[in-house]
């Protein structure tokens, strides 16, 4: 195959670029170029270069809250790492898919924490697959109501004395190690780590790393600041382009003002993280404002239609369809749809009716 062109147009190039932007959590530029720099590696199957690229690629799509996007791309890239024998990007490509279904609450009942192809890795020698991983472990039993089993995956992405594990990736786990040490018990270990990571930021950190730090000094932090720690995360300009962290924060504040007993104020930002994880298809999210809209005393959506009912009709006929066993392309057929349009939604619906595979679709539907 031809090598990729070269020059500050070329493939590598735009790599480099987004690995820059990617470390300053400028996203747009980092998307932008990743993108282009993966799709021109993948035209000229240099796999060698998209085989470290692409994570780059993936990292911002989940941050960003693009999951559908970022499943393709796994899927893609673990196809090919497979067949050229690339054990390091498979399991970091493993870990980066296992953190998609924990955050779109798509975990099957056991999930597969230790694929046999990590055991394949030396992860003292590659700390990024390392961090990846332990985060993904950590999100996923979140996902489980697993407080304990996330500290402690969390809880190693920094070293006894608070060093990092990896010194971009653990610094953005930092907010969720604050959550689980709060929920807890173990606010007092964590708040070392979060000055340590606070004092490496330096003066100026990224608008992503204000909202993290200002939600983990929230969590772990003086009491009488927890709000103010709140409010300053929430108005950080820029950080709706962090969608996802954004809808952590606001949940955990709604957690805080109904624990304070400000129980309209909670129901108004639990409703706010509700219509965000449902645009991002966020499942593990929208469950959890579910409960907590229940705990504040909001009444609950109406059951008597079934679970079918919380789609729209166009997502109705299409998982219809997908119940007996059209592939997507027979269903695009009939409802004049691209193939990929009907596999986004299949995704998207996914969560909402909780299951997690398209063999679930007609055991559901039958038994409404």
């Amino acid at each position: 195959h031809g090598a990729p062109p070269v020059g500050a147009d070329a493939p590598a190039a735009r790599a480099v670029l987004a690995a820059v932007a990617y470390h300053a959590d400028e996203a747009d530029v980092d998307l932008g170029q990743s993108r282009t720099a993966d799709d021109r590696l993948r035209t000229a199957r240099a796999f060698g270069l998209r085989g470290w690229s692409v994570l780059v690629l993936v990292d911002t799509l989940v941050a960003i809250g693009r999951f559908p996007e970022a499943e393709t791309v796994i899927q893609d890239a673990m196809t090919e790492a497979a067949v050229l024998r690339l054990p390091r990007v498979q399991a970091d490509l493993e870990a980066q898919a296992l953190t998609v279904r924990a955050l779109r609450g798509t975990l099957p009942a056991a999930p597969r924490l230790t694929p046999a192809v990590w055991r394949a890795v030396c992860l003292d020698e590659n700390r990024a697959t390392h961090a990846r991983l332990l985060r993904a472990r950590g999100l996923a039993a979140l996902g489980q109501g697993d407080m304990e089993g996330a500290w402690r995956q969390l809880r190693q992405l920094f070293a006894a004395d608070g060093a990092p594990l990896h010194p971009y990736l653990s610094a953005r786990s930092i907010a969720e190690l604050a959550v689980t040490a709060q929920r807890t018990g173990r606010s007092a270990e964590a708040l070392p780590i979060l000055e340590r990571v606070r004092a490496e930021q330096g003066e100026r950190p990224s608008t992503r790393m204000t909202l993290l730090l200002h939600h983990a000094t929230a969590m772990v932090g003086p009491d009488d600041e927890a709000e103010e720690r709140f409010q300053l995360a929430l108005v950080n300009h820029g950080a709706n382009r962090w969608p996802w962290e954004c809808g952590h924060v606001r949940l955990n504040y709604a957690i805080w003002l109904r624990r304070c007993r400000r129980t309209l104020e909670a129901r108004q930002q639990l409703t706010t993280v509700l219509e965000a994880a449902e645009r991002l298809g966020a499942g593990a999210l929208a469950a959890a404002a579910h409960i907590e809209l229940r705990a504040s005393g909001a009444a609950p959506a109406p059951e008597d239609g079934g679970p079918l009912e919380r789609l729209t009709a166009q997502q109705r006929q299409i998982v219809k369809l997908a119940a007996r066993g059209l592939s997507n392309r027979e269903i695009g057929e009939r409802l004049f749809l691209s193939p990929r349009t009907v596999g986004s939604h299949l995704y998207n619906v996914y969560p909402k009716l909780g299951i997690s595979s398209r063999h679930q679709l007609r055991d559901l539907v039958q038994g409404r």
